[in-house]
């Protein structure tokens, strides 16, 4: 299998040490997830977390939330994680596994 063959597929990462500290702030809290590949290029691997909990800040006209009215939403964010830190990656090559119907994945909730 070819790295650019990946690209819409669920696959199993392995983050190396050096990255740990920094993932949090992605709302992913191991070294290891599951997560839809969005994207592949010379930087790294673009990768879908389907509910990354995001104050809203700003109203529909675009104008100021206060800060005790503003509320956290689930939204779908892409994660560039640079190629350097990327320990391992492993995919299933069956096709049950890649039919994913569900917008909770494992990695981004389950493995919490």
């Amino acid at each position: 299998m070819h790295v650019g063959e990946l690209k819409g597929k669920l696959v199993l990462f392995k983050f190396s040490e050096e990255i740990r500290q920094d993932l949090p702030l992605f709302q992913v809290y191991k070294d290891e997830v599951w997560a839809v590949v969005t994207g592949i290029d010379d930087m790294g691997v673009w990768i879908e977390n389907p509910a990354y909990e995001l104050g809203v800040w700003w109203d529909e006209e675009g104008n100021l939330i206060p800060p005790h009215k503003q509320v956290k939403e689930k939204v779908k964010t892409h994660i560039l994680i640079p190629w350097r830190y990327i320990k391992a990656l492993m995919s299933v090559d069956d096709e049950r596994f890649q039919r994913v119907k569900s917008e909770r994945l494992p990695g981004f909730s389950i493995y919490r």
